[in-house]
């Protein structure tokens, strides 16, 4: 940047130089030149677009569990998520990543509240099966109480939470299905058990997210603390016509390197006259 210290004065754009005043002084400065992406940079940009797109629709799919749920940067950290899942897909895809091409199953375990896992709550997690091609299974065993769920200072009853999200990637529809709330009350010692089943659409190529959350009630209110709610993602597959699609992790080509061989002595060839005159000359 310089300044004009002579008596006219200019302001605009001439050329590359461009003038303008600062306070009371006159300075010029050349034009910021255009910036260019590389090829490489652009499809990195497309890729962390589509996944940032993605989180968006899992955070909307999964609104009040969010609104509920959902604590430290949320946002953020399911995008990371989400980036991590678009870097198991083949690098020869850059730019036109999708996520149902990589490895959904890293999903699985996000946390809504950062402050709290469920697991250290929900004591034990429902067991996931698929009855079928049109219904999953969720299932509770049977058993004391206090070895399914956490008890909490002054808190008379927990309630369990599930949602389903069932996307369809060929046509972007998508259903959400609401599952009504589970009681489980602290005044029974024993837990008989449950079993819920929800039948969801299941033809073509489908990603199928639960999660699942658990907070706990006082006077039938629930408890605000941090502490004392949690929500994850606890189910993250692929499906197609109902079938599960296993995750096949590209395989790395590694190069072995040639090793040049180390230099040593090498022999050296006598053309024939030599040979004959180092004979003649040799003692006999």
């Amino acid at each position: 940047m310089a300044t004009l210290n002579g008596m006219m004065r200019f302001s605009g754009q001439l050329g590359e130089l461009v003038f303008y005043r600062r306070g009371k002084t006159d300075v010029v400065r050349q034009k910021a030149a255009a910036y260019t992406l590389s090829e490489n940079s652009r499809k990195s940009a497309a890729d962390f677009g589509a996944a940032s797109r993605n989180g968006a629709y899992i955070r909307k799919a999964f609104a009040p569990m969010v609104k509920r749920y959902g604590y430290g940067d949320l946002h953020n950290r399911l995008n990371k998520k989400l980036v991590n899942v678009f870097k198991t897909i083949p690098a020869a895809c850059a730019g036109q990543k999708k996520l149902q091409d990589g490895n959904i199953s890293l999903l699985q375990g996000f946390e809504f509240n950062a402050a709290t896992r469920l697991d250290h709550l929900l004591l034990q997690k429902p067991q996931f099966s698929l009855a079928g091609p049109d219904t999953m299974v969720l299932q509770l065993p049977k058993t004391d109480i206090l070895q399914l769920v956490k008890r909490i200072p002054k808190a008379d009853a927990c309630v369990l939470q599930v949602m389903l999200f069932n996307f369809d990637v060929d046509s972007g529809q998508y259903e959400i299905i609401s599952i009504n709330d589970l009681l489980l009350s602290f005044e029974q010692a024993d837990f008989p058990g449950a079993q819920l089943q929800v039948p969801f659409a299941h033809q073509g190529d489908r990603l199928v997210l639960v999660a699942m959350g658990i907070s706990y009630l006082h006077r039938e209110v629930q408890k605000a603390d941090r502490r004392y709610f949690a929500c994850q993602l606890a189910y993250c597959r692929h499906l197609k016509d109902g079938v599960e699609v296993a995750f096949i992790q590209p395989a790395v080509q590694v190069s072995t390197p040639v090793q040049e061989a180390e230099a040593g002595i090498s022999w050296t060839l006598a053309t024939p006259s030599g040979l004959s005159d180092s004979l003649e000359q040799s003692p006999s």
